[in-house]
């Protein structure tokens, strides 16, 4: 896995950019985390996350922001691996999220049609009265 560390040496960084590639890593990390959380089935606190997620990007606007007043666009087109990498990173976390909601929808619409069975009294299900075909 290459990291931004990885991608200082191969872009010839100007000392300006740091701060972007510090907050670029804040993102990949938090990113990273959610993702092998949502992989791997743990529990994951989304509000937490994504308070991080917002931090980590109001972070990269504001060094990206200072960094585009004092570099040239050539060296702020050094930046573009890194980006690639967490582009790949963030479409990789939105793979995971999307299978997690299936997951989650999934079992809302089990537990659902359990509990309309269960308060079924055998002439018609609860989905049936609520659509007006039981009266």
């Amino acid at each position: 896995m290459e990291t931004v560390n990885d991608n200082k040496q191969h872009i010839g960084l100007n000392p300006s950019l740091g701060p972007v590639l510090i907050a670029i890593q804040r993102l990949e990390d938090v990113i990273e985390y959610e993702t092998d959380l949502l992989m791997e089935g743990g529990a994951v606190d989304l509000a937490d996350i994504n308070a991080s997620k917002s931090r980590g990007l109001r972070d990269f606007n504001k060094a990206l922001g200072k960094a585009v007043k004092s570099v040239d666009n050539p060296a702020l087109k050094t930046l573009q691996p890194v980006l690639d990498s967490l582009r790949l990173k963030l479409e990789r976390n939105c793979e995971a999220l999307k299978l997690h909601l299936r997951a989650v929808s999934e079992l809302t619409g089990i537990i659902r049609d359990a509990l309309e069975t269960h308060e079924a009294d055998g002439t018609y299900t609860a989905r049936q009265m609520r659509d007006g075909l039981g009266a």
